[in-house]
């Protein structure tokens, strides 16, 4: 038997049902499983493998020591967010000196992609548009170090020929984190000379269209780029995901837009050495995607990516881990399904028993963020069973209220059984993450 050890810093139960199916993998090539995890709690159905809670705030050395202690012959990271993506890149390379393989990115791609200066500047390198933005250096904004009086004055000014509204963005951090919105002149000569800055900062552009994000998977130069999944008009200032609707599914003109973004994320991909799963969000608008940032590890767009497509990205750390990465060479990208997540009032019993027949379930879940409850459905259509997906919503609907009416619509858009308002986006506002 071999032991591999996974590492986890958010519920696990956000990686169901894709995690738990490897149990037949586990089986059959001999792998005893144990999960390190930090938040939640974790039962036998959430993990075909024994698990240990271990503390939030633990060190890299201190996990390190628990999985060489337990006997680990490897280990994947599925950690969350970057600051855990980072703690287990310092793990791997402490891992690296006993031998210990382990499925998670090296320091260098994780420290180059966690910083968003940086980041910017690779999409750059590889053709890829971000928006403009501005470094702002707190130390010299402060009068720290060298005296340079006309700094606020030269940011201005830059600011002026960029153009507004913009997003004051922490240099390290993600999901919407210490971000503040800065709509005009006199903000921003507030937000220099006022604001509290805790390290150096982006001001970005804000720009305007929908939101979506992509996940591509892969090592040693052969990536796999995921559909996109679609989360709804850019607002100003950040969004909470799971409270609305984020689907997969086909879009023509979009899918023939990303096309040769997906080429260059390729590319991108094998310059840096990613080993395992990478996140982006990006905002569409009139053919261009925008990259906003990229995420170094497994993200939330996982599970509606792996029930579109089946290729299971749990399956494929694994497979990176033991070297059989890539065991099929032929094309694996394309949607084959529709996939919906959208918030519900209650899960009842009688609302889940009556969905889990009805629909294609692929999970029902209360996630617990910063301590509170937001229950939320994951389904899945075939592609030619598309248009009979809002009749059956609407006669559960009638039943259960399970959620408000407005996502029946935006389901019916999304499906292409209706059309989009005509005038859809057009006070939507902006947002940059």
């Amino acid at each position: 038997m071999r032991r591999i050890a996974f590492l986890r810093s958010i519920e696990i139960q956000q990686t169901k049902p894709f995690l738990t199916a490897l149990e037949g993998r586990f089986q059959k090539d001999g792998i005893e499983a144990k999960l390190f995890y930090t938040d939640g709690e974790c039962g036998p159905e959430d993990f075909p493998g024994e698990s240990e809670k271990i503390p939030g705030d633990i060190s890299a050395d201190e996990l390190a020591k628990k999985v060489i202690a337990w006997g680990a012959d490897g280990v994947v990271s599925l950690s969350i967010a970057d600051e855990n993506a980072l703690r287990d890149a310092v793990v791997k390379r402490r891992l690296e000196t006993v031998g210990i393989p382990m499925a998670a990115h090296s320091l260098d791609a994780v420290t180059l992609t966690g910083n968003k200066w940086e980041t910017k500047r690779l999409l750059e390198r590889h053709g890829l548009d971000t928006p403009p933005g501005l470094l702002v250096d707190n130390d010299v904004l402060a009068g720290r170090g060298l005296a340079i009086p006309a700094y606020p004055d030269a940011v201005m000014i830059q600011i002026s020929d960029m153009g507004y509204p913009l997003i004051s963005k922490p240099l390290w951090d993600c999901m919407g984190a210490g971000m503040v919105s800065i709509p005009d002149e006199a903000a921003l000569e507030r937000h220099l000379t006022e604001g509290e800055h805790h390290g150096n900062f982006i001001l970005e552009q804000c720009v305007s269209g929908e939101i979506c994000s992509v996940e591509v998977v892969g090592a040693d130069g052969e990536y796999v780029v995921q559909p996109r999944v679609w989360q709804g008009p850019a607002e100003l200032g950040p969004v909470f995901n799971f409270g609305r609707l984020r689907y997969v599914a086909p879009r023509e003109p979009h899918d023939r837009d990303f096309a040769p973004v997906a080429e260059k994320l390729k590319g991108l991909c094998r310059e840096v050495g990613f080993s395992g799963a990478v996140g982006l969000d990006m905002i569409y608008e009139n053919g261009v995607y925008q990259i906003l940032e990229i995420n170094p590890r497994v993200t939330g767009t996982t599970t509606p990516c792996i029930a579109s497509t089946d290729f299971n990205t749990y399956d494929v750390l694994l497979s990176i881990l033991d070297g059989s990465w890539p065991a099929h060479p032929e094309p694996r990208e394309g949607i084959k399904r529709v996939c919906l997540q959208f918030p519900v009032r209650e899960l009842s019993p009688e609302f889940v028993a009556d969905v889990t027949r009805e629909l294609d379930v692929v999970r029902t879940q209360t996630l617990t963020i910063d301590g509170i409850e937001h229950p939320n459905i994951v389904i899945t259509c075939e592609l030619e069973d598309r248009a009979a997906l809002p009749a059956k919503l609407e006669s559960l609907w009638q039943r259960h209220a399970f959620t408000d009416r407005s996502f029946l619509r935006q389901i019916a858009v999304a499906v292409g059984v209706a059309d989009a308002p005509t005038d859809a986006g057009a006070d939507a506002g902006e947002r940059n993450r």
